[in-house]
């Protein structure tokens, strides 16, 4: 399989974001979705696979006060709702990622 990489990642506004992929794919990333589908332990229960009751609800306002690359396979996002500890694996991101007409 060939390894993903990113081109380049640019704010669209204070709640989007693009990823321009190596392969040529272009992705939108709604900082909200994200958020909601939040794979840290302190969102998901291990156990079950579930959404923690206390994991932050589908925020309207959810911004990111930072992201940043973890190795050459992830991107970890600190959101201004407190969780900070999700990593989003490129293949994931990848996968949601779209051509623009």
């Amino acid at each position: 399989m060939q390894s993903l990489a990113i081109r380049n990642i640019r704010q669209l506004d204070n709640h989007n974001f693009q990823i321009e992929w190596m392969d040529g794919a272009t992705g939108l990333y709604n900082l909200n979705a994200l958020q909601k589908n939040c794979p840290c332990a302190k969102c998901i229960d291990e156990a079950t696979g579930t959404r923690r009751a206390s994991a932050p609800e589908s925020l309207m306002d959810v911004r990111a006060k930072n992201i940043c690359s973890v190795g050459r396979y992830a991107l970890k996002i600190t959101f201004t709702s407190g969780c900070s500890t999700g990593i989003y694996d490129y293949a994931w991101l990848h996968s949601l990622a779209y051509e623009f007409p």
